[in-house]
Formats: structure tokens, sequence, C-alpha cells
């Protein structure tokens, strides 16, 4: 029974008749914006688990769109983890959260929690209470619920001054760098001097037509979307309302009602307008419209006015220049805390070998330029010198020629300009005590022509890698052309999985290295380039892109003054995470008796072996190598963030044996998240699956907010760039864990469908499906599948993966078997069904189902194409007709 007071509107709830629930619910109507769900239920001890089937089934048959909330008496002690194991996975489908805290029945020999409050919003709830009454052995249990809407809160903060070129000048300025001649100016002998009058000059110009643009004082705060013409209909509303209350004439009244209807047609058309533009220039780009979205959910903080405050010599400071002095030499000084001299043993460059492909730097053309300058990606970061990325694609008309010359005046002398060696580096805060600098890592942006200096060698250096002998090892999958995070999880996972299925134990220690980029040390590093056959010419150029590097800390427009600092490789760079590559390439050699995969630093070294303790055993006589090879490589193992585990099909309670390093005992833990996923000891992905629901959920909830002001193809635009990556990455890894564990995707799948078509939960999702022309979660696993199998076929992916999928090439006679002229893949055999749930068992049934027209495509883009159409043509409705 629910009592209700009677001016407050409600609707009692008509259940479906199957519905044998003991339950009753209403829909609360506070306001015509202001409305919830109200269900109160009881379970009765005695009753069989077939009450959670039925319960699950009401709860599809919820809006949950809107807020619900579901209280009662469960008689399930939500305290006890295994008892309400059931319970909280079906709340956790439909995103309930419990609220009651505490025992809610208390006896002379127990305390449970059986009376539970479940809400979908619960940042409404602003307080719970659970009170003991001696009316009933069971507690009062209460929440309060805010009847205020949060607002969108922009603008409350005066923003700083700006010094920018106002949009008058803008033309002036254009014909002003346009106007500049070069070739007076520069002489292309001396590369050091075109450099710095080149951007000196640059500077010059720009800083003649900066004007101090002030913001404007006590703007109120106002949603984004309404502008003037809607304030000006506003008002005539205003106007219009008074002039018809005071002389209660028809016709004013009729002015006011039109007036007022017309002001929320604008409204709602700006603010559908507002998001389409948001979603619609984005063109997909989710980080920037993700970075709109925390603007308008007031998670953005970039604007506050709260200053940075920071410990300086024990004392508390807010002065700009103290704090990014501090910044600055805590960067600097900590890594070369952690300098050392290289053993001579190291040193030594290699002779270039002349009968092998040599690495020579070329010169470059005006129209390669062109080309880097068109494939920057656009920034607003200002260098030194006032640039960004943004005005050199803006003006590359005019720049290109100097850009070009001094280009080659560089490669030609092999000396990289010092200008171009100066680094601004912003302050980010990781966690921890805001006023403790350990607690901030450095961004570092660097002059933006040096960037077009940078990926002109380095194309050139990938070029020669690909096509000599002296390559990347094909355990680094960081940074190169045809990997990805995608295909080293997928590795992993199958190479482990497959010594899995003969049986014993997968140890795995995950290395951490502290400050790796920023430790590299030149002179190894030069001695490990001369190894790919560099020529003298290009070392020397590497050599002077390494030394002289200089850089200073901005914090609220105030510099710190420059410091040099002589190891790493540039952060922010193009060429530095291709150098660390070729820096720890030889890790592998080192690494006997078991096997290394990397993706840049993030390197994992991994044995198969009969039992825990002989894997235990033999991930510590590896790591005696390993870290002799990084003590002579000057770089550092954080042994307290390295960590090990163990990969078995069941788990087990013993106590896991210990691996060291140096005769410090390694961290052993039970799952690590590497490269996006979180890997458990038994492949389950539990956690994977329960963290990934989490963030997509969240950006759910966002659509839905948003939904009702966009068009359908934005929607789509959407849901395709902010829902599905995150369901999506690394799926074909993630894909193989069990029924059970992968349901709750499938769930929230289908909750983002009916979003994206503004349906109802209780709506049969397969129309929807049949309406957008979109794929079924279950199709979605097989289309993943099946795209990475044609890459890994048709060379398109990293080749240590052909060994997991292979086509089919037995015949009989002369003549090839049906299945292999289709271009059918091997499937491999494994042992248990554990084992058969792995990519390249799953990835080959997938792909003989694919006609063979789909297999005989010749293009990613045409295969992709076909199997979607395949796909969609054979999706069957998994309700029937």
């Amino acid at each position: 029974m629910i009592y209700i007071k009677e001016h407050i509107r409600c609707k009692q709830i008509e259940w479906s008749c199957d519905n044998e629930l003991e339950c009753i619910g209403l829909n609360v109507t506070l306001s015509p914006q202001m409305y919830f769900t109200l269900i109160g239920m009881y379970r009765p001890p005695s009753t069989k688990s077939v009450f959670f089937d039925r319960f699950n089934t009401m709860l599809r048959e919820r809006d949950f769109g809107k807020e619900v909330i579901l209280m009662g008496d469960f008689n399930i002690n939500y305290e006890d983890k295994c008892c309400r194991k059931t319970l909280k996975r079906i709340t956790n489908t439909f995103d309930l959260t419990q609220l009651v805290k505490g025992p809610t029945r208390v006896t002379c020999c127990s305390k449970t929690q059986i009376d539970l409050v479940f809400s979908n919003k619960p940042e409404r709830a602003t307080k719970s209470f659970n009170m003991v009454t001696g009316l009933s052995d069971h507690n009062l249990t209460l929440i309060a619920r805010k009847l205020s809407k949060s607002r969108f809160n922009l603008s409350t903060v005066r923003k700083p001054d700006q010094l920018r070129i106002p949009k008058s000048e803008l033309n002036y300025f254009e014909k002003a760098i346009k106007g500049i001649n070069w070739n007076d100016l520069l002489s292309y002998t001396d590369v050091e001097a075109d450099s710095q009058v080149f951007l000196s000059t640059i500077q010059t110009t720009i800083n003649g037509f900066l004007k101090k643009i002030k913001s404007k004082p006590g703007q109120k705060s106002t949603l984004p979307w309404l502008n003037g013409e809607i304030w000006k209909l506003t008002k005539e509303r205003d106007y219009a309302l008074k002039i018809a209350l005071k002389s209660k004439l028809e016709h004013d009244r009729r002015r006011f009602t039109m007036l007022r209807n017309k002001v929320m047609k604008e409204i709602r058309q700006a603010k559908a307008n507002f998001f389409i533009n948001i979603i619609g220039e984005a063109k997909g780009n989710s980080k920037l419209i993700w970075e709109n979205l925390k603007k308008l959910t007031g998670k953005d903080h970039s604007n506050t006015a709260k200053r940075l405050e920071i410990m300086v010599n024990k004392n508390l400071t807010q002065d700009a220049v103290e704090i990014a002095i501090a910044f600055n030499s805590y960067f600097i000084d900590s890594v070369r805390a952690l300098t050392q001299n290289p053993s001579t043993g190291f040193l030594g460059s290699v002779l270039v070998n002349d009968t092998q492909p040599v690495f020579i730097i070329r010169e470059v053309s005006e129209s390669k330029v062109n080309k880097v300058i068109s494939s920057l990606k656009n920034s607003k970061a200002k260098d030194v010198f006032g640039m960004d990325s943004t005005f050199l694609k803006n003006y590359k008309e005019s720049l290109i020629g100097p850009i070009t010359k001094v280009t080659n005046t560089s490669i030609g002398l092999g000396v990289f300009p010092r200008v171009w060696k100066s680094a601004i580096i912003t302050a980010i805060f990781k966690s921890g005590d805001p006023a403790d600098v350990s607690n901030y890592r450095p961004i570092s942006i660097l002059p933006v022509v040096s960037k077009v200096v940078e990926k002109c060698v380095a194309e050139q250096l990938i070029a020669h890698l690909n096509n000599s002998p002296f390559t990347l090892h094909s355990m680094q999958f960081g940074f190169r052309a045809k990997h990805s995070t995608e295909t080293a999880n997928c590795f992993l996972l199958e190479n482990v999985k497959s010594k899995m299925d003969k049986g014993g134990a997968v140890g795995a220690v995950f290395l951490d290295l502290r400050k790796a980029f920023d430790t590299v040390n030149h002179e190894i590093l030069i001695t490990k380039l001369s190894k790919f056959n560099f020529s003298p010419d290009a070392l020397r150029w590497m050599k002077s892109y390494l030394e002289g590097r200089t850089q200073c800390v901005r914090v609220s427009n105030e510099l710190s003054p420059t410091r040099s600092y002589d190891v790493g490789v540039p952060q922010g760079s193009i060429l530095g995470p291709l150098l660390f590559s070729l820096y720890i390439n030889d890790l592998p050699s080192v690494c006997t008796g078991s096997e290394v995969q990397m993706y840049a630093d993030d390197t994992v070294i991994y044995v198969h072996a009969k039992s825990k303790q002989q894997a235990a055993q033999e991930l510590t006589t590896v790591m005696v190598q390993v870290t002799k090879w990084l003590s002579d490589s000057c770089l550092h193992l954080n042994v307290k963030k390295t960590v090990y585990m163990f990969f078995t099909k069941r788990a087990t309670d013993a106590t896991e044996p210990d691996v060291y390093v140096s005769g410090e005992k390694l961290q052993v833990v039970s799952d690590f998240k590497y490269l996006g996923i979180i890997l458990d000891s038994n492949l389950s992905f539990k956690k994977h699956v329960k963290k990934v629901i989490q963030i997509t959920k969240f950006n759910l909830a966002n659509f839905q907010f948003i939904r009702n002001c966009l068009t359908t193809e934005v929607a789509k635009l959407y849901f395709k760039s902010m829902i599905l990556p995150h369901l999506t990455y690394c799926l074909t890894s993630w894909a193989q864990a069990c029924c059970t564990t992968l349901k709750p995707i499938q769930s929230v799948y289908k909750q983002a469908l009916k979003v994206l078509d503004r349906k109802p939960n209780s709506h049969h999702h397969c129309h929807i499906l049949r309406k957008h022309e979109l794929l079924s979660w279950e199709n979605l696993v097989q289309y993943t599948d099946a795209c990475l199998v044609f890459k890994i076929l048709n060379g398109l992916a990293p080749p240590p993966l052909n060994i997991f999928v292979k086509q089919k090439t037995q015949t009989y006679g002369s003549r090839s078997t049906r299945s292999a002229m289709r271009g059918d893949c091997i499937v491999p055999l494994r042992k248990s069904t554990f084992s058969k749930s792995a990519f390249s068992v799953r990835a080959s049934h997938v792909w003989n189902t694919l006609p063979s027209d789909t297999h005989n495509c010749t293009t990613y883009h045409t295969f992709t194409k076909c199997l979607k159409t395949w796909l969609k043509v054979n999706q069957i409705c998994e309700h029937g007709p």
C-alpha cells in the first residue's frame, strides 16, 4: 500500500496479466517537467528463483529513460555479497543504485539489510534514513528526494583578458604574412640564423596585430542556445503578459499566448540546433563532443575561479612565477636523479653496411611539406613563438616556401636548429594532494614548425625500417602501421590461451619503467641507431636533434626561466616514440626461455610451465637478464608498480608463488589493465565488462538527456562516436567471455538502440535494427571478428597473427577441396571448451560461414561493405516474427 497526498497527481500502473509479483506502482507527476515512477514491492522469504525472472521482466517493462524509485522488503540480505549476487546483477543492468545504508532488521541473533530502496537517479536523493522506531522489528527506511533542478552554470566566472587578433584585423594580418619577402631575410646557408629569423619574423608580425580582448564583466549565467532574438521575443512576451493582466481583454490574452508559444518554439529549435552543431562539427571526434558536453553538465572545471596553490619551500604559494619555477625544477631534477653513465661496452658506432639499404635523410619538396602540414592535427596550443598548428594550416600557402628551404638546409648541414628545441610545459594534475608538485605530469608544446621537419624525417625512417633487414622487432606493436592495441591484445590472449589449452599455467610480468621516455641516454641511442644502418650524416642530424634542448613552464600566462636538459627523447614530438621503440628493440634478445611483447614502453614478459611454482622460478631467472639489460640501457624498473600474475583455467585458493627482482619481491595481482583491457587470471573478463558498462551508461545518460534535441542522423553520429567505440574497443579480445558475462553488455547495447530511436525499454529492439540498418550485438561481434581475419589474411595486420589464422590449402590429387577453393580458414583444434572461445577458433568459424564473393573482396573497404550487407540480410529476430 502507498499513501500519497491528495494534491499530488498520480496514476496507478496496470501490470501485465503475467506479473505475479507482490507489488504496486504509481506514476507520480509533480509538474510537467518533474515526474517519476514509484514501485513498492514485497518478496516472501519462501519465494523460489522464479522471482528473479519475473522481477527482471517487470523492470524491462518500465521506461528507464525516466526516474524510477523501487522500494520494499526483499528478504535478501544486501550486505551479504553471496545473497545479493542475482539481485545486484539485475539492478545493475537497469542502472539502479541501492540507497539505504546499514542493517534494517536487527534481532538478538542477527543483523540484516533486507529493506531496500533503489533509484536510477541517485543524485536526486538528497538523504537516506534508516531509523529504529519500535513499531516493528524492521527499521523505518526513508529517502528525501530534492525538488529543485540543477541548471547549467556557464560563464559564471569572469574569464581572463585574452591576447588575440581581432576578426576585423585578420585580412590585414594575412596580407602582412603574404607580403614578407623571405628571400631577402633568409640566407639558406646558416640554418641557425635562418630558423631564428623565420620564427622571430612570424612572431613580430603576430605581435603587431595582437589586441587585448576584455571579457564582459558581470556576465550572467545563461543557456548557451539562447540568442539575442530569443531574448528579444522573451521581453515582448513578458510585456504582453503585463498588458493582458492589466486590460483583461481577450485580444491581449491571445497576443500573449501567441508570443509564449512562439518563444517556446524558438527555444526548442535553438536548443536542437545547438546540439546538432556540436555533434555535427565534431564529425565523429568523441573528444570534441565530450569536451562540449562536460561544459553543459557542469563537469568542466577549466574555468573555475580557484587559483593554483603549490607547496614551495614548505610554504603554500599562489604566485604564478614561483609555481612555474617549482614545476620546472621538479620536472628536470626528478629525471636527473635517475640518470646514470652508460657502460663503455655499450657504446660505439657500427660501421655502415653498404651492401644493405642505408638510411639517408633526403631533402623534401614543397608538395611534401604541404601534405605534411595538412596532416597535422588541429590544435590551438601556442608554442613559445605564439604559433599553433591551426595557424600554420591557415597560412601555409605563404609559409610553405621558407619552411621547405629551412628544412632542407637543416638536412643538408645535419643540424637541427636550437630555436626548434624550445618547449613550453603545462603541468596537468594527476591525483593526490594538489599542493604537491609530484602529483602533476608535464605536457610539452614544441614549436609547430619543428613538427613539420620531424614528420618528414619520421616518414623516411619508417620507410627504411619497412624496406630493409634493419626493422623493428616483430613483437613491438606500438606506433607502427597495421599495428594497434587491438592486434597487441589479440596476439597476447591468443598466445596465452593456446598455451593454457595444453595445461599448466602461464606466468606474466608486466614491466613498469620509471620515466622511460625521459631517461633515454643519447649516447646509447645513437649507438643503437647505427645498428639500423644509419649514414654518418643521418646520425649527425639525430644527435643534433636530441642535444641542447630547453624547456620552461607556463602557469597563468607566466613563464618560468628556461632550463636545459640532456637526456630523454622530446616529449610531445613525432620522432620521440619511434626513437624509443628503436632504443628498446633488442630487449627480447635477452629474454631467453620466455616470450616478450611490447607496445612502446608497455612490456609484458611471460612463460608457460607445468605449474605456477615452475613459472615463478622461470620468471625470476628471466628478470635477472632483464634487470641487467635495463641497467646497461640506463632505464629504471619501477619495482613497486611492476606486477605479475598467473593465467590458469581454474581459480585456486592456494598462495601464489613469489617472483623476485634483485632480491625484492614483486607484487602479485589477480587482474591487470593492459592496453585498455582488464585481464584477470581466468580470462573471464568480468571486471572489464563491468567497467565497459559503467563508462557506456554514463555516455548513454548524456545521450538520453539531449536525444530529443537531435535529428536522427546526428543522433546516429553520436551513437557511433560516443557509444559504439566503448562497446567495441578490442572486442575481438574480450568477446571470448562467456554468455552470462556478456549478457549485461547486450542489455546496454539494446538500451542505447532504444534511446537512439526514442523508444521505451519495453519496445522490441529488432524493429530499431531494421529501421536504422544496424547490426545486432551478436552480428557486431561477428563483424569485428571477420574484419580482423580479413586484415590478417591480406597482410593488413601484424605478421605474428598469421600463425593463428590460416587459409586451407589442402588438395586431393590435382584438385583442391571446395572449402579451400572458397577461401575457408583452418579451425584450430583446441582440447577444452575454455580454449574454443578464443578469437582464432571463433573468428575462423565466422569466416567460413561467409559467402565466397565476400572472401574474394580485394580491398578492406569493399569487404566491410559486403560483410555488413550480408549480416543485415541474414539478421534474424531473436524474438521471432
